[in-house]
């Protein structure tokens, strides 16, 4: 069995003298980047290996994640992964070595939104409720699949068990409890 975390980057600066693949996280941004890596924490998220977007909001964000993360785990900077294409992220993603069960990839929408729900065949309720709702920044959606292989990863072929996002983690909290 295999775990993908999806980490949509934290809420960016509006600032039209940066090129977007430069736009830094707002102050809000930041604290939801801390407070999901809190919840990673909690749910005792452990990934193996950490794919992020180079784009300097994703970094951040990663970096607000890192201080919650505990045992021992790679990071990656991909270029391909600053997009709003699910193509390169699938790519990126069957690449994955075996051995790594669990991965955690910090990039963007409408990619990761798209992406969770073509995964997803099944899921907790809260978590399918708050994907048709919205799938804001800093929003966190974790799929398990039941292969260990990430080169065979095609859509349909995993279960959405969490998609938490910042404002509404109590609410999340009293979800998680009830679907299990």
């Amino acid at each position: 069995m295999v775990t993908l975390h999806l980490l949509r980057h934290g809420k960016a600066k509006s600032a039209p003298e940066f090129a977007d693949i430069e736009l830094p996280l707002a102050e809000r941004g930041r604290s939801e980047s801390d407070r999901m890596g809190r919840l990673l924490a909690v749910c005792d998220a452990q990934p193996d290996l950490i794919l992020c977007s180079s784009a300097q909001r994703a970094r951040e964000t990663l970096a607000g994640v890192l201080p919650h993360l505990g045992g021992t785990y790679r990071v990656k900077v991909e270029e391909q992964l600053y997009t709003f294409d699910t193509a390169p992220v699938y790519d990126q993603l069957r690449q994955v070595p075996q051995a790594e069960s669990s991965v955690l990839l910090v990039g963007h929408n409408p990619a990761l939104e798209i992406l969770t729900a073509e995964l997803s065949a099944d899921g907790t309720p809260s978590a399918l409720r708050q994907l048709a709702i919205e799938f804001p920044t800093c929003a966190l959606a974790t799929i398990e699949f039941n292969f260990e292989d990430w080169a065979v990863l095609v859509p349909q072929t995993g279960r959405l068990i969490r998609l938490a996002i910042p404002d509404a983690l109590d609410q999340w909290y009293c979800n998680e409890a009830r679907d299990r």
